[in-house]
């Protein structure tokens, strides 16, 4: 005989979602404060550009360690919302496999932008040519594997929030409303950087990164609301 599941809000399925949801509107919101004292170098030569790396390298890895620990924990209240709305569904499943890369991409940007670059710039004597020469090279990849990483992360994330999103759109009111947002901004910024018509400096990443916030936070939204993202009824024998 079929068999509904009740998710009353003092359950704690239904705690668990509401908890999940206040970790993801606080996360989504810290993000943005974060990325907002992300450093940048802005220098003529190869010299000012360590000075000002070693000059901001403490600022630096704390700035990509908090963006690095809420992504994880974005993530996490990410996956109570993908077990709502049911695992058995292929547009879930390919956005939390799209979204997972992405956090791991990001990770490692983050790791490569926040402490591997830094240490380049501390490792330099700076006292010679060659030296200097050397330096700007390895900066150089280390830009490289950033930007690589970043991308791949934006761009897999985005996805994530496409196909998740394109779940919602199937529901009614406010999901709908969620999904169609979701489904414009994740083919937007998934889109962009392939295309070329985003850079992702700080500037173009502090887009993405808003864009989505917005998307996290209205989740975090609807898991707060508990019902409004239940998990799907399956029949019992």
């Amino acid at each position: 005989m079929p068999e509904s599941t009740s998710w009353d809000a003092r359950t704690p399925t239904a705690m668990s979602a509401q908890a999940a949801g206040a970790l993801l509107i606080a996360a989504s919101i810290f993000e943005i404060v974060a990325m907002a004292h992300h450093p940048s170098v802005r220098a003529a030569d190869t010299a000012q550009a360590i000075a000002q790396l070693r000059a901001m390298s403490a600022v630096a890895t704390w700035v990509h360690g908090v963006l690095i620990m809420l992504m994880l924990v974005g993530f996490f209240a990410l996956t109570e919302f993908a077990l709502r709305r049911g695992l058995v569904r292929p547009a879930i499943r390919a956005g939390l496999v799209a979204y997972a890369a992405g956090v791991v991409a990001m990770t490692g940007a983050a790791l490569v932008g926040g402490f591997i670059t830094p240490g380049v710039a501390m490792l330099s004597t700076g006292v010679s040519a060659t030296d200097l020469r050397v330096t700007a090279q390895l900066l150089d990849l280390c830009m490289l594997f950033n930007q690589a990483l970043a991308r791949l992360g934006a761009v897999a994330m985005s996805v994530g929030i496409t196909a998740w999103s394109l779940d919602l759109v199937r529901s009614a009111g406010a999901q709908r409303v969620l999904g169609v947002f979701g489904m414009a901004i994740g083919l937007g910024s998934a889109g962009a950087p392939i295309l070329g018509a985003l850079q992702l400096d700080v500037h173009g990443m502090m887009l993405v990164l808003v864009l989505q916030a917005i998307w996290t936070a209205g989740v975090g939204v609807l898991l707060l609301r508990s019902r409004n993202v239940a998990q799907p009824h399956h029949p019992m024998p």
